[in-house]
């Protein structure tokens, strides 16, 4: 066992499982129901993450069978790659949100890969080269996403019953379509899953028919009305200071857009080229493929709000001023 399970409240445990990249973790966190447990996501489908959840677990006194209800804040692979395990094992009930379960089925029907992702990056300007790179790079998560029945589809409305209290469901698209936080207000505790993190800033990339930014900066406020002592991440250490990190995280996605433009004030660029412009140093394929579909969300937003305009021809977008 790499990392002994943190216990936060009575019922209450954050489990750190490995991941193979550079954020080399991902919380998952165990709740103690009336009946049973309710596990608040998964972790990547490696064995290495397999084998710390079980052990993290049996050090709890918690066996599989004992895992009641499933519980997916959002279904990106480290947070969703071993569900399907763990429902053939424990037959608990898995709940997601209804655009959640539109994106995993629509990308695991194609293979793992989005049918539009290489269309998106040639007309990003992305070279061929990289964007086999990125493509190879990309192999191993794929495996990931594996179609899901869930027991019950969330619209973000809904409330679950714990042992200890009553969590809210809010809905915080942006980083993903569905995303969605637990909100225990009679503790004054957010479990946040990838919405709000300590030091950095979730990836806002690109999306057909979203609007991501514009959804996030929305998610942001949503979340700000939720009064909350203690946050509970998907990546990092528990933390304080919600009101600070919504600030904090607005003026970086506003100097980033302020940058862009600035970026494309006397010369039209692809998305491919600000991405140079944004990032100080050279980003491996597998990081070149997420600030470029976060550039695109950028770019998509300032569009829908007329402060750019683009080339479809050359595939550049243009400042309009």
């Amino acid at each position: 066992m790499l990392t002994p399970p943190l216990p936060i409240a009575d019922g209450l445990w954050q489990l750190r499982l490995p991941l193979p990249f550079e954020l080399d973790h991902v919380n998952v966190y165990l709740i103690a129901l009336r009946h049973g447990y309710m596990l608040v996501d998964c972790g990547l489908g490696t064995e290495e993450s397999w084998a710390e959840l079980t052990a993290q677990l049996a050090s709890i006194g918690v066996e599989l069978h004992q895992i009641r209800e499933i519980f997916l804040t959002h279904t990106h692979p480290d947070h969703v790659g071993q569900a399907r395990r763990l429902l053939d094992l424990t037959g608990a009930r898995l709940h997601m949100h209804a655009a959640e379960l539109d994106q995993l089925t629509r990308i695991a029907r194609s293979a793992g890969k989005p049918l539009w992702l290489d269309e998106v990056l040639h007309r990003a300007g992305v070279p061929e080269d990289l964007i086999e790179r990125i493509e190879g790079s990309f192999e191993r998560i794929r495996r990931n996403f594996v179609e899901l029945i869930p027991h019950r589809i969330l619209t973000g409305e809904e409330r679950i019953a714990t042992r200890a209290a009553e969590l809210e469901l809010v809905l915080t698209p942006g980083h993903s379509p569905g995303h969605l936080c637990l909100y225990d207000r009679a503790h004054r505790t957010l479990l946040s899953g990838d919405h709000v993190l300590q030091f950095i800033t979730p990836n806002i990339g690109w999306l057909p028919e979203h609007d991501a930014l514009g959804e996030f900066y929305l998610s942001l406020d949503r979340i700000a009305a939720c009064p909350a002592d203690r946050i509970l991440p998907g990546h990092g250490a528990v933390f304080t200071g919600l009101d600070d990190y919504v600030a904090r995280t607005k003026a970086h996605h506003d100097k980033r857009c302020r940058q862009i433009v600035d970026a494309l004030r006397d010369t039209p660029k692809t998305a491919h080229a600000l991405v140079s412009d944004l990032w100080s140093r050279p980003l491996a394929p597998f990081h070149h493929r997420f600030a470029v579909f976060e550039v695109l969300a950028h770019l998509d937003y300032l569009h829908r709000r007329n402060s750019l305009r683009r080339d479809l021809a050359a595939n550049v977008w243009i400042w309009s001023a």
